[in-house]
Order: C-alpha cells, then sequence, then structure tokens
C-alpha cells in the first residue's frame, strides 16, 4: 500500500482523529446583493440552511469527460442561460424524445 500524502488508501487505515469542538464561525459582515436580502430557509432536523432557489428542488450530479463540461458551459453562456438552466431544458427535451411530458425546472 502507498503511503504517499493525500492517498485515499493511506486515509482508510488511519486512527480517527478526536472530534473537534464546533465552533461557531463568526457573522459574516454583510454584503450589499440579493443573496444577504433573501434569508435562507432552515431545515427542520439537520440545522442546514437551504438557499431560497433551491427550496423544494433536488440536485442531480453526473460525470462528464471535460469537452462535454467546457462545451456544456460556453454553449449556455453564449445564449445567456445558466448551465442549470441549459440542463433543465436538456432534461426536458430528453423526456419528450421518451415521450414523457416535460416538467419544467
Amino acid at each position: 500500500m502507498s503511503n504517499r500524502k493525500g492517498s485515499l488508501l493511506a486515509l482508510r487505515d488511519r486512527e480517527p482523529a478526536q472530534a473537534a469542538p464546533q465552533i461557531e464561525p463568526p457573522a459574516a459582515p454583510a454584503k450589499k446583493g440579493r443573496a444577504t436580502t433573501i434569508p435562507a430557509a432552515a431545515n427542520a432536523t439537520t440545522g442546514a440552511t437551504t438557499a431560497p432557489s433551491r427550496q423544494g428542488k433536488k440536485a442531480m450530479t453526473g460525470y462528464f469527460s471535460p469537452e462535454m463540461s467546457f462545451a456544456m458551459h460556453m454553449t449556455s453562456r453564449k445564449n445567456g442561460m445558466s448551465l442549470q438552466d441549459a440542463m433543465a431544458e436538456a432534461f426536458n427535451d430528453w423526456l419528450r424524445k421518451m415521450g414523457e411530458s416535460p416538467v419544467g425546472k
């Protein structure tokens, strides 16, 4: 087994670290903009916050070639869209192709 720094196999055999005491991060200074003016919703079970734009939505991930990633980012930017909007449009097109109704964003 390799003992290189950063090796995941080396991390597997390490002794578990002592739990660090939980320290609350200092409050960030207020910034101008939309993100600070809209309060995030807190998850009642975990205490985690969710951005308003993500409320009621689920994340979908995938792994693609660097060329696909670059092409998707560049094309969405060229067309004034976010990558998420481009992906939603592509998914809706795929749903239509498969004979399903598109569901929007």
